[in-house]
């Protein structure tokens, strides 16, 4: 089954928070003399403070980012052939640049470790993306334009027909066999690369997972003896809607994309 980017958006915005907890505690206060409605604001509160914390996060990250970084000594001894990128956001209408699009701030956190890799690998880079919104350039080539101004680096090859990271997959797998390549290293966030990882595989992509920006902490780094970690903090809770958006997005392509 597939939905259009405008109905996605919407049914994200009411079933991931902070949406869905909104609806749930006003559900909760038109109900509040029954017992369900007082569950469903106590409900809500708590996950709005959990989601809300490093703790949190952590915790709910831990579960998704299974996918380990490659250490900078396997770099060379992967055996690919290029850096495969899916991008992410774009801003549009920025003034700085004349009313330009330009790169959003997940996309550029991709291009800058896509980059590093670059450089201690040699490896020639791919991207994949299109526009997510109508009108905007693709992120592809505004990727491809980043890399050239800013690095003089020049990409082997550009997807900028893709609309989602299943479309990422299927459209980069055209590019990579019009190369000749054969093993990728594959770049996006740490959250992102499982849902990834299962889109180039089922598009017959050999990909090397290349995760980073990892948003859980490693165990023997664990150590939450701070009180802020315990305290809402609001910039958690977005990074918490992106690790349960790939969570949700994980389930829906194994479910509907294989």
């Amino acid at each position: 089954m597939d939905i259009d980017v405008g109905t996605r958006a919407i049914l994200k915005l009411a079933l991931l928070p902070p949406g869905s907890l909104l609806l749930m505690l006003l559900v909760g206060w038109l109900l509040s003399r029954r017992f369900l409605g007082r569950f469903l604001v106590l409900v809500a509160i708590v996950l709005f403070y959990a989601l809300s914390t490093p703790v949190g996060l952590h915790l709910l990250a831990s579960q998704l980012e299974t996918i380990p970084a490659l250490k900078p000594a396997q770099l060379k001894t992967t055996g690919a052939d290029a850096i495969l990128v899916f991008l992410a956001d774009v801003r549009p209408d920025n003034p700085e640049y004349d009313g330009a699009a330009a790169l959003g701030p997940l996309s550029l956190q991709r291009m800058d470790y896509a980059l590093s890799l670059h450089r201690i690998t040699g490896l020639p880079i791919i991207l994949s993306g299109g526009s997510l919104k109508g009108g905007t350039e693709p992120a592809a080539r505004l990727g491809a334009k980043w890399l050239q101004q800013r690095a003089g680096v020049t990409v082997l090859a550009a997807d900028d027909r893709s609309k989602d990271t299943y479309e990422n997959a299927h459209h980069s797998v055209e590019l990579l066999r019009a190369s000749g390549l054969k093993r990728v290293l594959l770049v996006t966030h740490a959250s992102h690369m499982p849902r990834s990882l299962l889109s180039a595989r089922s598009a017959g992509i050999d990909a090397v997972p290349a995760p980073f920006d990892f948003e859980h902490v490693a165990p023997e780094l664990q150590d939450f003896s701070d009180p802020t970690d315990w305290l809402p903090q609001p910039n958690y809770l977005g990074r918490s809607y992106r690790v349960l958006h790939e969570m949700v997005g994980l389930v829906w392509y194994g479910m509907t994309r294989r």
